[in-house]
């Protein structure tokens, strides 16, 4: 799978659109499906003792599993950046397009956190107090150091082109 199915980019001349966490619907659904399995093997397990502790704590720990990775498949990985080429804007789309930011108080950073770091834009007066993550993490890997070049080729780039930002040929 290529960066552009990844991220699901689309450049269709007057917008560009990206989604940062398509790439995690694949585990997710795995993770659900193992999730099903577990409550078969629960009920299966606990089938003689229905009102027993032990099931209802396992009954609690499921439905916390299960609620995080329902939460993560609904809210976090349909989530869509758009850049509006025509209204020189930013829109962060889940179930209605809301405005973030226009192009002139756009500005990216790499967001350090616990041993990987990611892509973020944020509005310039206060990137670090409200910012948006526009990348899947990295790390100092050969693997990652290939995907984080490939992203910023096919992804970012374009993305900084439309903005205005000027582009360096190095890290930012």
């Amino acid at each position: 799978m290529n960066v552009t199915d990844r991220y699901r980019f689309q450049d269709n001349g007057s917008e560009i659109s990206f989604m940062p966490n398509y790439s995690f619907l694949r585990a997710l659904v795995w993770w659900l499906l193992l999730g099903v399995l577990a409550f078969a093997g629960i009920t299966y397990y606990y089938a003689g003792e229905w009102s027993g502790a032990y099931y209802k704590f396992a009954l609690i720990v499921w439905g916390a599993y299960m609620a995080y990775f329902l939460s993560d498949l609904i809210f976090r990985v349909p989530v869509k950046y758009i850049f509006d080429k025509s209204e020189k804007c930013i829109y962060r789309k889940l179930f209605f397009s809301k405005k973030i930011m226009n192009f002139d108080e756009m500005v990216y950073f790499i967001n350090d956190e616990m041993g990987g770091y990611y892509y973020a834009i944020g509005q310039k007066k206060n990137q670090f107090v409200k910012n948006y993550k526009i990348s899947n993490y990295f790390s100092g890997s050969k693997a990652s150091g290939r995907r984080e070049a490939e992203y910023i080729e096919k992804i970012l780039c374009p993305v900084l082109e439309a903005v205005g930002i000027p582009v360096n040929s190095e890290q930012p």
